[in-house]
């Protein structure tokens, strides 16, 4: 049984106790959510829009966010934060969670190679930042979806 709790515990799949009274989390959602409109709007001005289907916003709202946090927040960010490389810090972030930008980052480059998709390491470093102070997935899955959530008005509205 303990290691089931252990398990769960590396790949931050417990419930953060204060996630929403953290006012830095609060901040992080309502300020990531209004760059993510004003993003979106730049990355598609001047084109022809953007189209898609229910599966497809489905898919960017919820499956990615949970799959990618858990990938790369709770597997890799969770596992790099049990050595003594990814408990050191850089700027007052782990080096765990700049490493995992840094990969969140590369896979994003692999499916959108335009610079749009560099901006997703400053997310990324939110994300890990979040899974450092909690200790859970849960508030970057969260943090993911909204801003993910926020593209789609942003893509549509501001074009």
């Amino acid at each position: 049984m303990a290691t089931d709790t252990n398990v769960r515990d590396d790949l931050g799949l417990v419930p953060p106790p204060r996630l929403f009274t953290d006012r830095q989390f609060v901040l992080a959602l309502v300020a990531g959510c209004g760059v993510s409109l004003l993003v979106a709007g730049w990355s598609v001005a001047g084109s022809s829009g953007v189209s898609l289907t229910l599966l497809q916003a489905f898919s960017l709202v919820l499956w990615y966010p949970v799959l990618e946090e858990l990938l790369f927040r709770g597997a890799l960010q969770g596992f790099l934060s049990t050595t003594a490389f990814g408990q050191r810090a850089l700027m007052g972030l782990s080096l765990a969670n700049v490493l995992a930008a840094i990969l969140f980052t590369a896979l994003h480059l692999m499916y959108r190679p335009d610079p749009l998709a560099w901006l997703v390491f400053f997310p990324g470093l939110v994300f890990g930042y979040f899974r450092d102070r909690h200790g859970s997935i849960l508030g970057p899955v969260i943090l993911h979806s909204a801003y993910n959530a926020c593209l789609i008005p942003g893509w549509y509205l501001l074009s």
